[in-house]
């Protein structure tokens, strides 16, 4: 119990807590699996460029597929310094027509659907607390994202080289993810989180430190909605990792969680620990389809300036 509650206690403090895979059998057939995808993830990288572009996402059409280094721009308005391949759960699990996809994610069909088996799995287990400590129903915020229905989520496969000694900075612009839930391995520094309550400047930033055996945990936009902001998503970003660290290529895998495309974005559980509406707010009475649309437009006008979200204290109004 007292490991559930500093659970909760984390997501709603930073949004993000590190899980320890070791000492269980589940445990660490996902650790060796994980292993295995990161050598997907490597082959996917040493591809050329020409051969990768052909898969390139082209949004806001589809959020699958490559993305090439510089295809956006950081704070600064200076281009980004990281790669992607986003495999698509509902083409690895069936969900929908088979999608076209180079040559290392094809011949590991197998190996990507038992990942993504087993981290939903993961995943299903630290909802089923959340469940309890918002006095939800059990199996509430599991029924919202089932692995069966079509959805946004996917296995990023990333990659950041080296960066020059004399021009280090940030890769990955500050920001908070619109979906569920995050599952995230990464072997070398460079993820760095914004405290609550502190200014967004450089000085404030604080690296997340990989752990053997660890999985890194973090909640999206979608879990502040439907806890009118208890649960956190926090600002986050990636910088170039520290120490020696910065002269290695980074490899990172990301289990990313989006809801099932048609449930509804409304408050979940009003009366119980998430307070209802008060005077002045609105709840989001649109589905997760039209949500993540509008989300996308702001963000991309500028309408929607990255910055983290809940923390709501429990029993006090907004």
């Amino acid at each position: 119990m007292a490991e559930s509650t500093a659970l909760f206690d984390a997501f709603r403090a930073t949004g993000f807590c590190l899980l320890d895979l070791r000492g269980c059998s589940e445990g660490e057939t996902f650790l060796n699996e994980a292993e295995s995808v990161f050598r997907v993830n490597q082959d996917i990288h040493d591809l050329d460029l020409e051969e990768k572009m052909k898969y390139a996402f082209q949004l806001p059409k589809s959020l699958f597929g490559y993305k090439c280094a510089g295809a956006t721009k950081i704070e600064s308005g200076r281009p980004d310094r990281f790669e992607f391949y986003n495999t698509s759960q509902d083409d690895m699990l069936g969900n929908g027509p088979p999608r076209a996809n180079p040559a290392p994610i094809e011949n590991n069909r197998q190996l990507l659907k038992s990942y993504i088996v087993q981290a939903y799995s993961v995943v299903k287990v630290i909802l089923s607390h959340l469940d309890s400590h918002l006095d939800l129903a059990p199996g509430t915020l599991a029924s919202l994202q089932p692995q069966t229905k079509v959805s946004g989520t996917a296995v990023r496969l990333l990659r950041y080289m080296p960066q020059p000694a004399g021009d280090r900075r940030t890769s990955l612009l500050g920001h908070t993810d619109i979906g569920s839930v995050t599952l995230l391995f990464n072997v070398l520094g460079g993820l760095q989180i914004l405290p609550a309550g502190l200014d967004n400047v450089d000085g404030n930033w604080r690296y997340v430190k990989p752990q053997p055996g660890c999985a890194i945990l973090s909640l999206g936009d979608a879990m502040v909605e439907w806890t009118a902001g208890i649960l956190r998503s926090n600002l986050h970003r990636v910088t170039y990792a520290p120490g020696e660290q910065a002269n290695t290529p980074r490899y990172s895998v990301a289990y990313l969680v989006r809801p099932e495309a048609s449930v509804s974005m409304k408050r979940l559980g009003v009366g119980g620990v998430i307070p209802a509406l008060q005077e002045g707010e609105e709840d989001v009475d649109m589905d997760v389809t039209e949500w993540e649309r509008q989300k996308a437009t702001a963000i991309q006008s500028g309408m929607d300036n990255a910055r983290s979200r809940g923390g709501r204290e429990i029993g006090v109004q907004s």
